[in-house]
């Protein structure tokens, strides 16, 4: 079943960092991996963990209108397709390659520094699979989907905010066709477990 909602990733692991490559007569890149392909996510929420598998974005890079922005800021465009972002398929996974303006050197040196760590993507899945093989922590593949967005970010392994708890409950529910909410958490609620989230990505110094 594919959701109808665009949802938002980030990517914060060691060999996943964004980079910054300068070579004489050339512009400057910014160069990352906004997915690696078949790699587990965090539990999302306490709800599920998440893996794309390989070739997920090939029909949406046949003729893509993607764009790249600082930490998600469309105010900051860094770059778009086809002329100032490149993004492609790899053995590895989802790789971006953004030529920034001249305003945006305070940002490269943010990467090159290693203060900005992770990759960032906004998606829409057409078509995913579930494995419920665990009842506990159910894995969603995402087979297709379509690209919007890449973008440096700093923040942790997801949205930290209720929006980013009620949209990862609404995937979960649309894993079988059920509209009604299964958690019924309040706003009280879903604070604490934002809260609870946040202090485990802290831990694990995500």
């Amino acid at each position: 079943m594919g959701n109808k909602t665009k949802e938002q990733r980030e990517l914060i692991l060691p060999e996943s960092r964004p980079e910054v490559r300068k070579v004489d007569g050339e512009p400057t890149k910014i160069i990352g991996y906004a997915v690696r392909w078949d790699q587990l996510s965090h539990p999302i929420f306490g709800m599920f963990q998440e893996r794309f598998k390989r070739g997920a974005f090939a029909a949406s890079l046949i003729n893509p209108d993607v764009y790249a922005s600082w930490q998600h800021d469309a105010r900051e465009i860094l770059g778009r397709t086809p002329g100032t972002l490149l993004v492609t398929e790899d053995d590895i996974g989802l790789r971006y390659e953004i030529t920034p303006p001249s305003w945006a050197e305070k940002y490269v040196e943010t990467i090159e520094r290693g203060d900005v760590r992770g990759s960032s993507f906004i998606f829409r899945p057409t078509k995913e699979e579930w494995d419920e093989t665990n009842p506990d922590m159910p894995i969603r593949s995402v087979i297709e989907a379509e690209l919007f967005e890449v973008s440096p970010v700093t923040t942790p392994a997801y949205p930290q905010s209720s929006v980013g708890i009620r949209s990862a409950e609404e995937v979960f529910q649309e894993r079988t066709g059920d509209d009604d909410t299964l958690l019924g958490y309040t706003d009280e609620e879903l604070d604490m477990i934002m809260l609870e989230h946040d202090m485990r990505m802290r831990k694990l110094n995500l």
